[in-house]
């Protein structure tokens, strides 16, 4: 009679842990099917112009400095200049940049450096957008994030970057010579930038995104692309997860996870996003 009954209960443990595996399964799939399913804007290529930006000038790009990153720079690299100004021009209702997206981990190996790599992927694709680049490979997206983590290492730099950090390692890196650090920016500053075909970089408090790909429960630290916007979310390029081409966040879910590194206590860290002037 015992035996009938842990029997009985045996069975009905599995017939409940393959009832909540089916439904987990179920949700994932209708979430990312919905997520797919959503028609985007046209992806629109880079295209360099002379326009004037937001702040009144060109922003030119010129060849590479000769500088090493160093402690002494860190807390200088803030831009002085104001943010781009809004209400003087109509944003258009939805913008989509054409950015190549290559997850953090390409080859699907999470372990180091790849499980810290969200910087340099997103750093990376925002470069690639630039010049030009539709698409990059498996192995070409890998062998570039070792490439950069290598120079990164090389330069005494910490695994997590601050959005100081990360912006002057983007003029050492790649040559850019004006890249701003926007302080507490607004949905309205956010959708300039995209709608002038700049593209955001985004240090988040990865476990606030919420985002069901991420292995539970989600990055201390997180970096991604802001690529476009659309229907009250930004379009995003999130290295974290294979799924994260186009992803879709709520403009709300972006700006409530948007934290600097603040040494490690990234949840209470100051809201700052990172935009490349080509």
């Amino acid at each position: 009679m015992q035996r009938s009954i842990i029997t009985f209960l045996f069975r009905w443990v599995i017939i409940l842990a393959v009832a909540i595996g089916l439904g987990t399964g179920i949700f994932l799939w209708r979430y990312q099917s919905v997520t797919q399913e959503t028609e985007l804007p046209v992806a629109l290529p880079f295209v360099e112009t002379q326009e004037e930006s937001p702040l009144g000038e060109p922003a030119p790009r010129d060849e590479p400095k000769e500088e090493s990153v160093t402690e002494e720079f860190q807390e200088e690299v803030v831009a002085e200049e104001p943010t781009p100004e809004t209400g003087t021009q109509e944003l258009p209702s939805s913008i989509n940049l054409a950015v190549p997206f290559t997850s953090q981990a390409p080859e699907a190996n999470w372990d180091l450096p790849y499980q810290e790599a969200c910087e340099e992927a997103s750093m990376l694709m925002v470069d690639w957008y630039y010049k030009g680049v539709e698409s990059v490979s498996v192995k070409e997206a890998d062998q570039a994030i070792l490439d950069f983590v290598a120079f990164e290492e090389s330069q005494g730099l910490p695994v997590d970057l601050t959005a100081q950090e990360a912006a002057q390692v983007i003029r050492d890196y790649f040559g850019y010579t004006r890249v701003e650090v926007l302080e507490d920016p607004t949905v309205e500053i956010l959708k300039t930038h995209l709608a002038a075909g700049r593209p955001v970089i985004v240090p988040a408090a990865g476990r606030l995104l919420g985002n069901p790909h991420f292995q539970s429960p989600g990055p201390l630290y997180h970096m991604l692309v802001l690529r476009g916007y659309m229907d009250g979310q930004f379009i995003t390029n999130d290295p974290g997860t294979r799924y994260g081409e186009a992803y879709l966040y709520p403009f709300d879910t972006v700006l409530n996870a948007m934290h600097d590194w603040n040494g490690g206590q990234v949840e209470t860290g100051a809201k700052r996003a990172i935009v490349i002037y080509p």
